[in-house]
Formats: structure tokens, C-alpha cells, sequence
């Protein structure tokens, strides 16, 4: 169950990453994107996501540790 919640954390990553980066004008106006935002979006996001499921396993692991 671990892999599939971290997965699935990652893809949610992704796809906040995508929709921040879409959302502010960092390419151009609001709402145009490139290929290359979209990549740096999805990276963000899934690196984010990554990171909110290493913090859960910790706590988890913690947790068992101390009863």
C-alpha cells in the first residue's frame, strides 16, 4: 500500500506543479505554457510529492517506535 499512496502522491505532485506553473505568467500570459514549463511543472510537483511521502513514512516509522 506504501508504493501505491506514494505513487499517487507523485502524480498528485505532478499535476499541482503543472497547474501553478500554468497558472502564473512565467512563459508568457496567463494560461500559455511550452513543453518546457510543463516539464519543470510535473518535475516540481512530483519532487514535492516525493518529499510529502518520505516526511509520512518518518512519522509512520516514528510512531510504530514509540508505541
Amino acid at each position: 500500500m506504501g508504493m501505491v499512496s506514494g505513487l499517487a502522491k507523485v502524480a498528485k505532485g505532478a499535476v499541482v506543479g503543472v497547474a501553478a506553473i500554468t497558472a502564473l505568467p512565467v512563459f508568457g500570459a496567463v494560461g500559455a505554457i511550452t513543453a518546457t514549463g510543463v516539464a519543470v511543472g510535473a518535475i516540481i510537483g512530483a519532487v514535492a510529492g516525493i518529499a510529502d511521502e518520505v516526511i509520512d513514512e518518518k512519522k509512520a516509522k516514528n510512531n510504530a517506535k514509540n508505541g
